[in-house]
């Protein structure tokens, strides 16, 4: 009985190895286990040359952090922030909204292409004060030209009048950490 552990230890060893080596000398991996977003792309003639690229949505170039803010003296402010991510296969964006008597939370599903964007109120987060968005209302949409980022006011509306108006610059990408 000793003998057959012994043969089965070591025929687990030898297959073991074999594995390794196949991974080590650039065995490819069956399509089934492949990842739904990578595609492998030759680069040469020679096999151990296989280069993975992943295919991104246009979406990806949205994934960030977007800042705006206005004052109104004596001393009202109100901030903007908007971080736009990704999870599973979907993109997503919460919004804070701090300001005088303000404090908004919001998650949001995020529509649209590489210039331009919708952004559909989702759920209330924690913390959050008011609640007068409805699941699928359209909260903002930017745009994305040469030169600029675009906001186009729905249902989320600034506080002061002058910055109101449609198709202006008031998001910035946030500045990132290196």
């Amino acid at each position: 009985m000793i003998n057959k552990v012994i043969a089965r230890s070591i025929g687990s060893a030898i297959l073991a190895l074999v594995i390794v080596s196949m991974i080590g000398c650039g065995a490819n991996t069956p399509a089934s286990e492949l990842n739904d977003n990578v595609q492998h792309a030759p680069s040469g003639n020679k096999p151990e040359e296989v280069k993975t690229t992943i295919a991104s949505s246009p979406l990806e170039s949205w994934v960030g952090e977007y800042e705006f803010s206005e004052y109104a003296p004596p001393d009202q402010n109100r901030f903007y922030r908007i971080s736009i991510y990704k999870e599973d296969k979907s993109y997503y964006a919460t919004i804070d909204i701090d300001g005088f008597q303000t404090m908004g939370r919001l998650q949001a599903q995020v529509e649209g292409d590489g210039k331009a964007i919708k952004i559909i109120f989702d759920k209330y987060l924690p913390d959050n004060l008011w609640e007068p968005y409805s699941a699928g209302d359209v909260l903002l949409r930017l745009e994305k030209t040469d030169s600029a980022l675009n906001t186009f006011w729905e249902k989320i509306q600034p506080m002061l009048k002058d910055d109101g108006e449609s198709g202006k610059t008031y998001f910035e990408a946030a500045a990132r950490s290196s």
